[in-house]
């Protein structure tokens, strides 16, 4: 069974207060319970656009101390991740283009999509052609994907 994801305020850490999207003027539409969907959501606004929403739709007082965070729950526990908005957009296929002729940088992708991912690929390891390379990132699970994508955001 696929986990369900909240948008949430870390309130203090590891105290969250899980936000109902449906209760925020900015979304219009009916949000599932999954990354990808809320993701899809949150990249269409900046941290400050969703935490005046939260405050404006009286569900809590956010301040600037309190991150916004994706969560989740996983072997008995609530685990948190990046919420990905406008702060975090860049093109990750025109920044592995660029990159593609770098070794160590193919390298480091992967070593950190097999180490700590545990994504086996030949093609991944030694590709030859950009578009295959790309291709096969592209066939990942979304939330590897978006690992990965958080990752290489780190390297601009």
């Amino acid at each position: 069974m696929e986990s369900k994801y909240y948008l949430a305020v870390e309130i203090n850490p590891n105290n969250y207060f899980p936000i109902n999207l449906k209760d925020l003027s900015l979304a219009n539409y009916d949000i599932n319970y999954d990354l990808e969907s809320i993701d899809n959501f949150t990249v269409k606004y900046s941290i400050n656009e969703i935490k005046e929403a939260i405050n404006k739709a009286n569900i809590l007082s956010v301040n600037d101390t309190m991150p916004l965070v994706v969560i989740y729950y996983e072997k008995n526990v609530v685990r948190k991740t990046d919420v990905l908005t406008k702060e975090y957009i860049y093109d990750m296929t025109q920044f592995i283009k660029t990159n593609f002729n770098n070794k160590d940088f193919i390298n480091k992708i992967y070593n950190f999509l097999n180490n700590k991912l545990k994504v086996e690929d030949s093609n991944l390891k030694k590709p030859t052609d950009y578009l295959e390379y790309i291709k096969t990132i592209n066939n990942l699970p979304y939330n590897i994907k978006r690992k990965l994508y958080f990752y290489l955001y780190g390297m601009l």
